[in-house]
């Protein structure tokens, strides 16, 4: 019963993986179509609408891809964050790297970048000044980026790590509101890299993402 329910949940997973890639091009094709609209106001609404569909297809797949057959490799993992900070610094946020100059650890890189990112984005979204600290412990891994918003209650935080949920904060569908995968991302990347993540509360206030993960290059 288990190995059906494994290849059941298997099947459909690569379904709708595939729906989702497949329906990228009938979005350009309408991307392509709308530049056609004479009228101003109604072209930047249908653009509008159609890089919400892309961006919450970029998430869905992003999130199917995370149980990666990529083999972990050696890098820099310091550097991968301090990028990850300047790309968001560049921006115009206030995100600073805490931690070592240098720190070797066998991962797999896209998926950190991926996790870490789609963190720090959720940070910037509620909190003004956001903190990404990297710390080593054996062949453990700490990542954690601080911020200094409202928070999420004691009561919610196990929720949030679920997909398509949002804080209250963002249950509209603007600019700035995202579609609950960002979490769920980086906690299936903290998974796949044999460990966890955790949501804490930051002091004073705000939130800390805290990523535990286990260093493929240690330990065996």
């Amino acid at each position: 019963m288990r190995e059906r329910i494994t290849t059941l949940m298997n099947d459909r997973t690569r379904m709708l993986a595939a729906i989702s890639h497949d329906l990228r091009t009938p979005i350009t094709r309408l991307r392509l179509r709308s530049e056609y609209i004479d009228d101003p106001t109604q072209r930047a609404q249908t653009l509008h609408d159609l890089n919400q569909m892309q961006s919450m297809l970029e998430s869905v797949l992003s999130l199917l891809r995370s149980e990666s057959a990529v083999k972990p490799t050696l890098v820099d993992l310091a550097a991968l964050l301090q990028m990850v900070c300047e790309q968001f610094s560049d921006c115009g946020h206030a995100v600073t790297y805490r931690g070592p100059a240098r720190a070797a650890v066998t991962v797999r890189p896209d998926e950190i970048i991926r996790a870490v990112g789609n963190l720090v984005e959720n940070a910037t979204r509620f909190g003004t000044e956001v903190t990404v600290a990297l710390s080593l412990a054996g062949d453990q891994i700490v990542v954690e980026v601080c911020d200094n918003g409202p928070g999420i209650p004691d009561d919610k935080k196990a929720a949030m790590l679920e997909p398509f949920v949002r804080g209250e904060e963002a249950r509209t569908m603007d600019d700035t509101a995202g579609f609950g995968l960002g979490l769920s991302i980086a906690q299936a990347v903290a998974t796949a890299h044999g460990g966890l993540l955790l949501l804490l509360d930051n002091e004073p206030r705000g939130l800390r993402a805290r990523l535990l993960l286990s260093n493929a290059g240690q330990g065996s």
